[in-house]
């Protein structure tokens, strides 16, 4: 017995180990696509640089990208990349013109349908021909990125397109789809800005007098919401408008005379503009997002446009323009920051799917062996095994609440005692701030103010996850000890809870950052998703999280939680009666999770019909009666959904039950208007699995 325990631990590591390396080889490339911002550069450029990064990271040997053009009505080829670009360092191996209508080739049919095609090996399933083609691969991906067109990915080498490889080429085409979108929007944004602004001030009529022309042009030139300075041939500040002053905070007389560079964080700049602008022959030069500095200090970002002045064909002097773009680029980091979350929330589901699956079935072989074994350090270790499923289960669970800051409104909220989690916290995290502390001679003292009866509607877990980040970074920030301080207070419908150290603090531009995603001052070993977890965790249940800190003065983080009416809500009744044999309908397309589910059911004397065919589990509703149905609902062709629909269909009340990997998603939301009575997380224990189904029976 012992032997096999062995050989089937052994043989579900490997595939564990397996997928694992294909999950961090996904997530690197997912990283990399996110990190990249491109403000400046064009949908071609762009979608190149994704191609690179997907040359670079996989086995891929060609990789191109087709967007939907409305002029043309056809998928045009934007970019394309591949192994012998990058061996040439030299772009030129693809056919440059090349177009698909809708529902030709299988481009074409796969921007049409949005339904991915794979073809691991063209000698078994061929490939339709493409007149003039470059590239005849062996095997072939073709995804669809959000209706705006297709991802193409190819080798000269057949492939084993497993599920969970396609379910990762999925994902990477949604949020390849995201970003590009959030760079239409950026580009399209920058574009409705101004762009250059003549120095067209004089008033058509030979009629009108000098001094009303004078003052026409005075007006047009204050009323300019760009900052503008004329120059002389020098360089030097000849007149201002209004705008100028509004910019620099500062009488805009002040700077009558002198070089503009002074407008600038580095001086140095605007000599190269004023230069390049001097020997150009357009006489104009433009460049975004320059570091401008005004008067109290303060650094902003500007657009800047640069226009020498001619009369007669003489050089007369220049105008300079300046926009303050700080709002716009915040609103454009926004809208980066969105998309990107997005991408994340994408990333997050699809390998949640996955990881579930497969925590699924090494917990419920762990569950169905060990009734079968006697020796205690065999069942150690085998709990030891267990319980790290579920923290690995957490933790995907955490990753999937990451990205959506929303709740359901019907859903109840729960409810935590701020003192407990502090405790909790505290005792989890001892070994960090008090052992090895201790062990290098240095010490640190954690104090506790907490009111009484501090309850906050918020999960616990999710308040102790949050806890341990910032109590973890705390410890990091005091390497030679000190004192971190727990305090909580009310005020009105809120509650506050304090989390202070006496570290090294941080500077100001580190605060404005901590909370993005992947941002980290620790190196290459640390996620920087921590804080960026925490914020959205908080954030999920109507709260936020303040940073305040100052170099050499310590951190203190704020929470700020809705308060809660009651700690608990009623206990639930323990049922010890004995199990009755019920007729179930069990439907899942993982033959290994089916058996599993099956035999978990069976032995406990429920009568069970497995089916991996949603199909024929359709069929099975309509003839058949079960007292109880079971449904996956990630499923080929049929989803649980359609499952669900079926059966409370033609029985209103007949229980179903759906089991995902996705389940994190639907946690604390009622489903029964979509005919879902509860909703279960894989993994999830033969106990959990049991006692739910004895509950709605």
């Amino acid at each position: 017995m012992v032997d096999l325990v062995g050989e089937m631990m052994k043989e579900r590591l490997l595939e564990a180990k397996k997928q694992e390396d294909e999950a961090i080889r996904f997530m690197s490339i997912i990283q990399r696509l996110t990190e990249a911002a491109f403000p400046d550069l064009d949908i071609t450029a762009v979608c190149l640089h994704y191609l690179h990064i997907i040359i670079e990271e996989t086995e891929i040997e060609n990789s191109s990208i087709l967007l939907w053009d409305e002029d043309l009505g056809k998928l045009c080829l934007i970019a394309a990349y591949g192994l012998d670009d990058q061996l040439q360092a030299v772009s030129n191996s693809h056919r440059q013109d090349l177009f698909f209508s809708p529902g030709e080739n299988i481009a074409g049919q796969v921007f049409s349908s949005g339904v991915p095609v794979f073809i691991g090996n063209s000698t078994e399933q061929p490939l339709p021909e493409v007149p003039g083609a470059v590239v005849n691969p062996v095997s072939l991906a073709c995804i669809p990125i959000l209706g705006m067109g297709v991802l193409n990915l190819s080798a000269d080498h057949s492939q084993d397109f497993t599920q969970s490889l396609r379910r990762n080429w999925k994902t990477v085409g949604d949020i390849i789809g995201h970003l590009i979108r959030g760079q239409k929007m950026v580009i399209g944004a920058r574009r409705q800005a101004p762009s250059e602004v003549g120095p067209s001030f004089a008033t058509q009529g030979e009629c009108v007098p000098d001094c009303l022309q004078d003052r026409i042009s005075d007006l047009v030139l204050d009323c300019m919401p760009q900052g503008i300075c004329i120059l002389d041939t020098n360089g030097r500040i000849v007149r201002t408008n209004r705008s100028i002053a509004e910019i620099q905070g500062r009488e805009s007389q002040d700077l009558t005379g002198r070089s503009p560079s002074v407008l600038f964080e580095d001086p140095a700049s605007f000599e190269k503009l004023f230069e390049k602008a001097s020997l150009s022959d357009s006489g104009r030069v433009a460049k975004t997002d320059v570091s401008l500095r005004n008067f109290d200090g303060q650094s902003f970002a500007a657009d800047i446009n640069l226009v020498r002045l001619s009369d007669c064909g003489q050089w007369v002097g220049s105008l300079l323009v300046i926009e303050d773009v700080s709002k716009k680029k915040a609103f454009l980091d926004r809208i980066l920051q969105s998309e990107k979350l997005a991408a994340l929330g994408t990333m997050a589901g699809g390998v949640s799917h996955d990881f579930n699956n497969l925590l699924m079935s090494i917990l419920g072989h762990i569950q169905l062996i060990l009734p079968h074994i006697r020796e205690e350090e065999i069942i150690r270790r085998l709990k030891s095994i267990e319980k790290a499923v579920h923290d690995g289960s957490n933790t995907v669970r955490r990753l999937q609440r990451f990205t959506d800051r929303q709740r359901d409104p019907n859903a109840l909220t729960p409810v935590v005692d701020l003192d407990e989690a502090v405790k909790d916290v505290i005792e989890l995290t001892r070994p960090r701030w008090k052992n090895v502390m201790e062990r290098s001679g240095r010490r640190i003292e954690i104090r506790r103010k907490i009111m009484k009866n501090s309850l906050a509607g918020i999960n616990a877990s999710d308040l102790r996850e949050v806890l341990t980040n910032l109590l973890l970074n705390a410890i990091d920030a005091m390497p030679q000890g000190g004192i971190i301080s727990f305090r909580s207070y009310r005020q009105d419908e809120n509650l506050f809870l304090e989390v202070s150290d006496t570290g090294i603090g941080m500077r100001k531009e580190i605060c404005e950052r901590i909370f993005d995603p992947f941002f980290t001052t620790k190196g290459i070993g640390n996620s920087g998703l921590g804080l960026s977890v925490s914020w959205s965790l908080v954030g999920r249940y109507g709260g936020d999280i303040q940073v305040n800190s100052e170099p050499g003065d310590g951190t203190t983080f704020l929470i700020r939680l809705l308060r809660a009416e009651s700690l608990k809500g009623p206990a639930v009744k323990k049922n010890n009666e004995p199990v009755n044999s019920y007729r179930l309908m069990l439907v899942e397309d993982d033959p290994e999770i089916l058996t599993l589910l099956r035999d978990m059911l069976r032995l406990k004397g429920h009568r069970v019909v497995a089916l991996s065919d949603a199909e024929k589990a359709l069929e099975m509703i309509d003839s058949s009666n079960f007292d109880l149905v079971v449904t996956d609902l990630g499923m080929p062709l049929i989803s649980g959904w359609e499952i669900a629909r079926r059966a409370k269909a033609k029985n209103p009340l007949l229980p179903v039950v759906m089991i995902t990997g996705w389940g994190g998603q639907y946690e604390e939301t009622d489903l029964t208007r979509r005919g879902v009575d509860l909703m279960l997380c894989k993994p999830l224990s033969w106990e959990k699995l049991l006692s739910s189904i004895e509950n709605l029976l």
